[in-house]
């Protein structure tokens, strides 16, 4: 299997193991998986609220493949919503 390497500063370095640990996910796996990803998800499949890279805004995502919403789940992001 093919190895890539790169650079990065400290903090950055911080930041990565600190967002694969969160999704319980080897530095290695963290990035592959944010490489080839289209849609953000976390490890669970459970949907989430980020903040939008473009207006700064939080929006909804969805795991792969999921495609209808329940109450329940709005009721829960809605929970710890600013």
């Amino acid at each position: 299997m093919p190895t890539v390497s790169f650079k990065v500063s400290g903090r950055e370095a911080a930041r990565i193991r600190e967002l694969a640990r969160r999704e319980g996910l080897t530095v290695s796996e963290f990035l592959r998986r944010r490489a080839v990803s289209t849609v953000a998800s976390d490890a669970a499949g459970e949907f989430r609220i980020v903040e939008d890279s473009l207006t700064g805004l939080p929006v909804m995502v969805s795991p792969s493949g999921r495609a209808l919403v329940s109450s329940d789940q709005i009721r829960a992001l809605m929970a710890d919503f600013p």
